[in-house]
């Protein structure tokens, strides 16, 4: 059974979230965490994931190389940070299947960029995404919304106090590791109550 024995984290509205951060290796075995995250989402009832991905970018010549080297996913109770190895190991094929999910919907923030270059670059197709700002946009009848990141996303919405994020990310280059993941932590949170909301 998948422990998720990372830092918890209160959020504003009193409830925690469990972290799990892990060094992806060729003999680490996601599948379990990916199954917690999925059970989570069903769960909780509206079967979304947040999710968040980063890259290392490598220019060649005139080209640039994108690498997917991390990925976020976030449900009501649950953070699952995976830093990925270069290059790719067998055992991702379980996120590639976790992916190409049909039973939930992988919500983000400005995806499309990222969705594309999953695609070109490593082959992964999402089958069920959702950008939380186009729906937000159609929701709330306000178009600006659309491009807003995340915390000003998550404002407009919910209208929570920021403060714990805002002062992580103001000192973004001196936080710690269990700094980041907290910020990690309420980011991902805060998306999937945006979904909840705008869903009700």
């Amino acid at each position: 059974m998948a422990s998720f024995d990372g830092q918890g984290f209160m959020m504003v509205d009193n409830s925690w979230v469990q972290t799990k951060a892990i060094d992806v290796e060729s003999t680490t075995d996601i599948s379990p965490y990916l199954s917690k995250i999925l059970e989570d989402s069903v769960w909780n009832g509206n079967r979304s994931i947040v999710f968040d991905v980063y890259w290392d970018v490598k220019s060649v010549s005139t080209k640039s190389e994108w690498r997917l080297c991390s990925v976020k996913f976030s449900t009501k109770n649950f953070c699952l940070f995976l830093r990925l190895p270069n290059p790719f190991c067998d055992n991702l094929k379980d996120l590639y299947r976790f992916f190409a999910s049909k039973f939930v919907t992988f919500v983000g923030v400005q995806i499309q960029e990222d969705l594309a270059l999953l695609k070109e670059n490593h082959g992964i197709v999402i089958r069920s995404s959702l950008e939380i700002g186009k729906l937000a946009a159609k929701a709330r009848g306000t178009p600006i919304v659309e491009f807003l990141g995340t915390r000003e996303l998550a404002h407009k919405i919910l209208w929570y106090d920021m403060s714990r994020l805002d002062s992580i990310q103001s000192k973004w280059d001196e936080a710690s590791s269990n700094d980041r993941l907290e910020a990690a932590a309420i980011e991902g949170w805060l998306i999937f109550n945006v979904y909840d909301q705008l869903q009700q």
